[in-house]
């Protein structure tokens, strides 16, 4: 079994466009109108067209671990017209920044000083 994360979106073609960006490590395994799926770094992460997307209130949320410092990530976000929702902030693992997608999706980006817990 495999995690696939599973974004819904209210246009796929923006989505695609942003996830693009914010990933652009990241390949389109399959697309139609309906559902895109992305490789990122050997995981998955699906967009799902939906007649509607409310995300406020889901009891998940989407982060991605940062392979560089946080201001390259933001530096290489704004040069792909991606703007940080705030500015990095500390946390207990390290730091964090935060973007938000067409639709709303809060997504944060972790640079961790104390490695994640097996």
């Amino acid at each position: 079994m495999k995690l696939m994360p599973l974004i819904y979106v209210s246009d796929m073609e923006s989505a695609i466009g942003f996830y693009s960006k914010l990933l652009p490590a990241s390949s389109v395994v399959t697309t139609s109108p309906y559902w895109t799926e992305l490789n990122v770094g050997g995981a998955s992460l699906a967009l799902h067209l939906a007649e509607t997307v409310d995300h406020a209130g889901d009891g998940v949320a989407v982060s991605f671990d940062a392979a560089t410092t946080l201001e390259q990530v933001v530096s290489l976000l704004s040069e792909a017209g991606i703007e940080p929702s705030g500015e990095i902030c500390a946390q207990p693992f390290g730091r964090s920044v935060t973007v938000t997608d067409p639709d709303g999706l809060v997504i944060q980006i972790n640079e961790h000083s104390v490695p994640p817990a097996n």
